[in-house]
């Protein structure tokens, strides 16, 4: 995060599988929409109670092999309003599986 502010504009930003391996997502996602031109697109966990629980088995996996890494299941609803707040509107989402994939574009 410490070099989003040197990183140049891009008209096409993506963060495939990125948001569940990152604790402060407001930041991340900020920095990503901050940095779109035109468009950002995500993949990222779905926020569904079997997604969540999947999570928590993950994490408690990592815990007990004495792994510092941790996932995370970021709310939809926060990962949205983190993007909108940077001047980007929701163009797609779809859902596969545990992934969704989310569309966003500058207006």
């Amino acid at each position: 995060m410490a070099l989003s502010p040197s990183v140049a504009l891009a008209d096409v930003v993506a963060l495939d599988r990125v948001v569940c391996c990152y604790p402060d997502m407001p930041a991340l996602v900020g920095a990503a929409a901050a940095r779109a031109g035109r468009l950002l697109g995500l993949v990222y966990p779905r926020d569904v109670w079997w997604v969540r629980a999947g999570v928590r088995v993950g994490n408690l996996g990592l815990a007990l092999q004495r792994s510092a890494f941790r996932i995370f299941c970021h709310p939809t609803a926060a990962v949205d309003a983190a993007i909108r707040q940077a001047g980007l509107t929701q163009r797609l989402r779809q859902t596969r599986g545990m992934w969704q994939v989310v569309i966003y574009a500058r207006s």
